[in-house]
């Protein structure tokens, strides 16, 4: 089996279903099956080369074979837990039964492609006769997420691990390992992309060599896309690089200058606006700054002086970059990071929306490490962060108060009838802290009868207001200075959750962060876990809440772009938000906005105008439309000096693009319009960071056996092999199976072409009988790929 897969090399094709040996793989998976009763496949002996087999099948042909590769690997830990060669602890036993108990959820029914059948066995096993066709077209063939192989390839290294405990001079891992990473870099658009994410995985080392491969793989995939007609299998393959780069890097040297590159590996990711690679690139990031901060990178610097250097030597690269996404990393490093991220918050996965939220939590924790403040601390680096989270976190809205409580715009205003108590008491313990909002702006006596007056009722807009604010749909308005003018009150009720629906999936998403690989030769063990649970249990640390700690304080934020790019961000995420409760959060802060930094609200006037008019004409909560109504107010208010600032002002810094990236995923994939791009900048990280390093050799391939598959005499499989089992060109070419030929020994043909791309492309089906060494590829000529 693995000889034959090994020959798919020579004529590759976008699926594996789609290739002239496909029938001869499906039927050698079935029989692999049926040897795997009774340990017949002898697991002691080839447990790494029937693992490398599950991984290349897994969701892969008909349901039959799908529920074939299934059955394959419960009968394989069915034959470890009964092998009379291994003698496991009753530890490793235990792991085995759970591992049985875990691959019978309908989590991996889900990852096999077998989630809509009761039961496996009965599939699997099916009527020859109704089920007879492996091609293709008889079929519904599934989409495969990597991830989802991720998953599946890490119960599995969970098991061989456990059982190689057990046997002290096992070499399981590394010939898995060594199978893997001679498909990592073959070209092979149907197996390449699922080699690159096994090798990630189940590596326990890697070298610059392989990193540098792997970036050249990217970029040959990023290169790809500009041709066009291969673009979906350029996107996995540029998602399995990405993901092999997340489980790699933790094993790079501690001193490794790639580390810190990887950071604008996975921006340059997340700028290609395609939803499963923003997944992958979030995950990159994730992991990037976990690392970095295992290893107290962060301690004495902040994020941005520790990027900002590693990318100096990049710089014009990265400013064109910049330049196409509109958001300038030069200009403000935080702000042009959150306008990456705030598009995580419109990803349809749940999963993804959470990790975004961590990772904002991630680097709110670190622009203030070096500083040794408290992490809610409003200053110039973490207010854009905290911005970012005010719909999410309940702990940012209550840490960051609003400043202006009480009536702001017009002191004749009655205010003796305003309850005090309206006003939040804080407490140590949460249960105490409760907040009242009866009335969450002013008093209703001094108040009501002038709105009353300024609005006819509720959900209606006097003949003023509607030709302020524009209708025309997003369009600048050309009097939306002409607002109505009335009072400014409270926004204590702002705090307050005790209406507000909670967020159980975004709340467990922040404190339940997935697995992060460990950081190779740390010795920070310590520190890592008094980080990690001090975000996991936010309630058990010691918070000062001081009232001074105000989100929009113009004597903190003095910068005209920084005010500018907080309101930007507050208007963006209200302009995406569909949900009432982030909106009533949005519009409070925005009120505030409109008040404190009046001179540069100008700047959002184009973003709010179209849904303030909506909600003025449609919206029924007084609790929303209260905070709409001050900011037509404060805006009326200061009309009478003319705007410093107006929508260009963002332009002016680089930052036009901040509200249009942090929208919906491009239903149109724009890879081809930016990839060259990135293969610019990937070119020069690898001429920067790795120069001189020799990417196709390594000191793995230099230990490397003569041949990655037992001996024939000690080989089950390569009887089965010899058979004449379907009329495709296996059949033909049976021959050369033959034991007495040195397959190590013949190279290949010198016809073998290259294509435009760089990718060298072995010969075509016509000639695989002359093409004997198909079945290794251990010549380092052989292995120039990408």
């Amino acid at each position: 089996m693995c000889k034959i897969i090994d020959k798919t090399c020579l004529s590759p094709t976008p699926t594996l279903e789609q290739h002239l040996m496909w029938d001869d793989i499906a039927i050698l998976a079935r029989y692999m099956l049926m040897l795997s009763f009774n340990n017949s496949l002898d697991v002691a002996a080839h447990l790494p080369y029937l693992f490398h087999v599950v991984t290349f099948l897994v969701a892969t042909g008909p349901l039959s074979l799908r529920a074939s590769t299934h059955g394959l690997v419960i009968n394989i830990i069915h034959s470890l837990c009964t092998c009379s060669q291994l003698h496991f602890s009753e530890e490793t036993k235990q792991v085995l039964r759970l591992s049985l108990t875990e691959f019978s959820l309908p989590k991996f029914y889900l990852l096999f492609g077998i989630s809509k059948v009761k039961s496996a066995a009965v599939i699997a096993f099916r009527s020859s006769y109704r089920d007879r066709s492996f091609s293709p077209g008889s079929y519904e063939r599934e989409t495969f997420a990597l991830t989802s192989l991720e998953t599946v390839t890490e119960a599995l290294l969970e098991i061989m691990e456990a059982c190689m405990r057990d046997i002290p001079t096992c070499k399981w891992l590394d010939q898995w390992t060594e199978l893997a990473q001679r498909f990592a870099f073959q070209y092979n658009p149907s197996l390449q992309p699922r080699a690159l994410v096994v090798f990630g995985c189940i590596s326990k080392r890697v070298s610059h060599g392989q990193i540098k491969q792997i970036i050249r793989i990217l970029s040959k995939a990023l290169e790809s896309c500009l041709k066009g007609p291969d673009t979906y299998n350029s996107q996995v393959l540029i998602e399995a690089t990405v993901i092999a780069l997340t489980k790699l890097q933790p094993l790079l040297n501690k001193d490794s200058p790639l580390h810190k590159a990887l950071f604008w590996v996975a921006v340059a990711v997340l700028q290609l606006d395609e939803v499963n690679l923003y997944s992958a690139g979030t995950a990159l990031l994730e992991q990037n700054l976990h690392t970095l901060d295992s290893l107290r990178i962060f301690n004495d610097k902040s994020p941005e002086e520790v990027f900002m250097a590693i990318r100096n030597p990049l710089e014009w690269h990265c400013k064109q970059m910049d330049h196409f996404v509109g958001l300038n990393f030069n200009s403000n490093f935080n702000f042009a990071l959150v306008g990456h991220l705030l598009k995580g918050y419109r990803h349809p996965s749940p999963n993804i929306v959470a990790r975004t939220v961590r990772i904002l939590h991630t680097l709110l924790t670190l622009v203030n490490k070096h500083r040794n403040c408290d992490k809610f601390e409003v200053n110039t680096q973490s207010v854009a962060y905290l911005a970012a989270l005010l719909t999410v976190s309940e702990e940012v809205r209550s840490r960051c108060s609003l400043k202006h409580r009480k009536s702001l715009l017009l002191t004749d205003i009655s205010m003796e009838n305003v309850p005090m108590d309206t006003y939040p008491i804080h407490h140590g313990d949460p249960c105490y802290r409760t907040l009242k909002e009866n009335q969450p702006w002013s008093s209703p006596k001094g108040s009501e009868g002038y709105l009353a007056a300024t609005y006819p009722s509720v959900g209606q807009t006097s003949p003023r207001a509607r030709k302020s604010m524009s209708l025309d749909m997003g369009q600048p308005s050309q009097a939306n200075t002409k607002k109505l003018l009335g009072t400014r009150k409270s926004f204590d009720h702002l705090i307050s959750d005790t209406k507000a629906p909670k967020r159980q999936e975004m709340e467990s998403g922040i404190t339940t962060p997935p697995k992060m690989r460990r950081v190779a030769e740390t010795d920070y063990e310590m520190e890592t876990q008094r980080i990690s649970s001090s975000q996991q249990h936010p309630h058990l640390r010691k918070v000062s809440v001081s009232e001074s700690n105000v989100l929009l304080d113009e004597e903190v934020l003095t910068d005209p772009k920084i005010q500018a790019l907080l309101l930007t961000v507050l208007a963006t995420l209200v302009k995406y938000t569909t949900d009432e409760f982030d909106q009533r959060i949005l519009y409070e802060y925005l009120a505030e906005a409109s008040v404190v930094f009046p001179k540069v609200f100008p700047v959002v006037h184009n973003l709010l105008d179209s849904k303030i008019n909506t909600l003025l004409s449609l919206c029924q909560d007084p609790n929303l439309l209260n905070p709409i109504h001050g900011i037509v107010q404060s805006v009326v208010y200061h009309e009478e000096s003319p705007p410093q600032y107006q929508t260009s002002y963002l332009q002016s810094f680089g930052f036009n693009g901040l509200w249009r990236f942090a929208g919906p995923f491009s239903k149109q994939t724009q890879i081809p319009d930016y990839a060259e791009l990135i293969v610019k900048f990937l070119d020069a990280l690898i001429d920067t960071y790795l120069p001189g390093i020799d990417e196709e050799t390594s000191e793995e391939s230099l230990l490397t056996p003569t041949s990655p598959y037992p001996p024939a005499v000690q080989s089950q499989l390569s009887i089965t092999a010899n058979l004449n089992l379907s009329n495709s060109m296996t059949s033909l070419a049976t021959s050369q199976h033959s034991p007495g030929i040195d397959k190590e020994n013949v190279e290949l043909s010198p016809s073998a072409g290259h294509c435009n791309s760089g990718r060298t492309r072995h010969g075509s089906a016509s000639q695989v009988q002359k093409q004997r060494s198909a079945g290794s590829f251990k010549r380092n000529s052989i292995k120039k790929i990408m």
